[in-house]
């Protein structure tokens, strides 16, 4: 009701009171330039004292074009001081203080023209319509807020019914936690049973895997060392127990560049470093290199008589890749073939595994526990995880009476001739180029960033996507009053740092309006 007078009947208390103050400015005696509120400080009776107590002098000093008092308080109606304040009394608009520098220099500031008073005709008085003006954008402003503060009341209802919403959520939560966690741990207890059980039935299979696995290594190393002593006693030709340069010069499969010759590379290579290796120097050392290249020679390269330039290429290129795979491996590279095809058979051992029906049976329960322990588990992370929303949502500052709650989430956007920026509110701020690509973080949620009587003016968005070679982006949205929710302008005045222009009926605030036209002083 009182916001409705005040609104109604706001322009003929204006006049009236503009009026009045008119009236009351020009029946007051003061010097050029002085303030109606400072009027008492300036009596011509009395010699005037500096504002800041350093001087006092006569008062015909006053307004005399030159500076006595240092904080420029003695010249208000003249340039002579650079401190100075000159008071533009602007009647029938709003009053204005400027430097007094200002005064006399050719340039009319004071809608009445009194701060150029040495040429009396370079400025027109035009207080009156300016002022006509600004009352009229005030009744404007009035009416837009009067209109905007039944919407405001609607989305202060929502907002508060959501924030109620969210704390009996939370409080159901909460309840779904405890029983969640209960479940979890019966699911545990049961799986971790179940689970002794299994390895207890399971150890003979195991035990008997294990001994299968040793059997077949055995065989594959008795194999090789069968394998590697026939041909260490086939390069054996004097029947010495050692194996001798001049030995391995006569044997075709240690020329590895097939240049006719087993040069002294090749022979240090396989003997390494020394005159001659015996048998157990052979196994460690000379066979693991060795074997491969029997291999290739049996099943890789073709007779001497049938082999054309291009094979003799792809025999050389076949060569390098190999001493590239052996040299400097300390491994037993041999043993790479026989060592997948024992992985291959461990595979099709897992697949054709078969229990009898009592282990069976164990094993099926103990997966299905460990499947509900999991399930179990996850439902505990999802309630915390909502608890955890719920508890950010409800600690953030949706204005003094909660009329920003039910725009959290909503997003709005704006496109230029380049972008399409969107503001999800209390979430974060966003730029997309319209000729594709990724979106670019301008912001995320950060505060509220209005003046301390304005609090809820300004939201700052903070630590977005770092430029390149500069700074995290950051937005500042400016927050007005209008009966629709929507972006209006969006700007980069420096590099990196975004503003953005939002109106919503959630800043439309009477008390606010009252508060800005009555601060005027002496209007």
């Amino acid at each position: 009701m009182v916001c409705k007078t005040w609104i109604d009947r706001f322009s003929s208390y204006f006049v009236i009171f503009c009026s009045v103050i008119i009236f009351a400015q020009s029946d007051v005696p003061r010097p050029r330039g002085v303030s109606l509120s400072k009027a008492s400080l300036y009596l011509p009776t009395k010699d005037f004292t500096c504002f800041d107590g350093t001087a006092t002098i006569p008062f015909s000093y006053v307004n005399d074009d030159y500076c006595d008092c240092f904080d420029g308080s003695d010249e208000p109606g003249t340039s002579a001081c650079i401190n100075g304040v000159f008071h533009c009394t602007n009647a029938g608009h709003r009053p204005q203080n400027l430097p007094s520098s200002r005064v006399n220099d050719g340039v009319c500031d004071c809608c009445d023209g009194t701060d150029e008073y040495a040429n009396p005709t370079a400025c027109t008085n035009i207080c009156e319509e300016l002022g006509k003006e600004a009352r009229a954008e005030a009744q404007r402003v009035a009416e837009l807020h009067k209109a905007g503060s039944q919407l405001r009341i609607d989305l202060i209802e929502k907002g508060n019914k959501k924030r109620n919403e969210m704390a009996e959520q939370l409080t159901q939560l909460e309840k779904d936690k405890s029983e969640a966690e209960k479940i979890k741990a019966e699911k545990e207890l049961l799986k971790n049973d179940l689970e002794m059980k299994e390895n207890e039935v399971l150890k003979v299979y195991r035990e008997a895997e294990e001994l299968e696995k040793q059997k077949k290594l055995d065989q594959e190393k008795e194999t090789n060392l069968k394998e590697s002593t026939e041909h260490f006693n086939r390069f054996d030709s004097n029947n010495d127990g050692e194996l001798s340069v001049d030995e391995i010069k006569v044997v075709n499969v240690f020329d590895r560049n097939k240049d006719g010759q087993v040069d002294d590379d090749e022979v240090k290579m396989f003997l390494g470093g020394d005159e001659k290796v015996d048998k157990d120097a052979f196994l460690s050392t000379t066979w693991p290199i060795l074997k491969p290249l029997l291999m290739m020679e049996q099943g890789m390269f073709k007779p001497e008589d049938a082999k054309t330039d291009t094979t003799e290429t792809e025999a050389e290129e076949n060569h390098e890749e190999l001493d590239a795979d052996f040299e400097g491996n300390e491994e037993d590279n041999s043993d790479l073939d026989l060592q997948e095809e024992h992985e291959e058979d461990e595979t099709v051992s897992e697949q054709s595994k078969s229990y009898n029906d009592e282990t069976q049976k164990i094993v099926d329960q103990a997966s299905e526990a460990r499947t509900q322990y999991t399930d179990a588990e996850r439902t505990v992370r999802e309630i915390e995880s909502n608890i955890r929303n719920i508890k950010q949502n409800l600690e953030k500052d949706y204005g003094l009476e909660q009329e920003f709650a039910s725009l959290d989430g909503d997003c709005f956007e704006y496109e230029d001739k380049e972008y399409v920026y969107k503001l999800c509110m209390f979430q974060k701020v966003t730029q997309k180029s319209k000729n594709g690509g990724m979106e670019v973080g301008l912001g995320n949620w950060g505060e509220w960033a209005g003046p301390e009587n304005n609090k809820y003016s300004v939201m700052k968005y903070t630590n977005g996507i770092a430029c390149w070679n500069g700074p995290s982006r950051t937005t500042t949205v400016n927050v007005n009053c209008d009966l629709e929710t929507k972006i209006t302008s969006v700007t980069e005045p420096f590099r990196c740092e975004y503003k953005m222009e939002l109106s919503t009926p959630a800043a439309c605030d009477d008390s606010s309006t009252s508060q800005e036209h009555t601060s005027h002083d002496e209007l």
